[in-house]
């Protein structure tokens, strides 16, 4: 037979979270435990996208400013992708990225779309003599 009474007493007895190490001040009844564990912000939690172990309280800014899964658009062509392409091997192909000009001397910063046609007109190229071709 159920004891209703003692079950009543137990379900309300006072106890701490089980994330108060981690910091959590959350006191209540047993039978509260089970609404806020899942709410807790000091809960491990596991980012969906990157799978990275952090607390609760941490998921939010994790997601929209560290995980490198997150999407992330590129400061140049503003394609969007996951952030670990964009800052990575999308940066050294992006055709809008905006580089110094190659030849020594020369200031000027060009798109990566644009860099031979600049190199084309750069006073600073070097442009081999019309009589390379006979020794000069």
């Amino acid at each position: 037979f159920k004891d209703t009474k003692t079950d009543y007493d137990i379900r309300h007895l006072q106890i701490y979270c089980t994330n108060k190490e981690k910091g959590c001040t959350w006191q209540g009844n047993i039978k509260d435990i089970d609404t806020h564990i899942p709410k807790c912000p000091n809960q491990v939690v596991t980012c969906d996208k990157c799978k990275q172990i952090m607390q609760g309280h941490q998921l939010e800014s994790h997601v929209k400013d560290k995980c490198v899964k997150r999407y992330y658009r590129c400061v140049y062509c503003q394609i969007v992708g996951k952030y670990v392409y964009i800052t990575g091997r999308h940066q050294e192909v992006c055709p809008d990225a905006i580089l110094p000009c190659t030849n020594e001397g020369c200031q000027q910063s060009i798109k990566r779309c644009n860099m031979e046609l600049h190199r084309q007109t750069c006073p600073k190229e070097i442009v081999n003599c019309p009589y390379y071709y006979v020794g000069c």
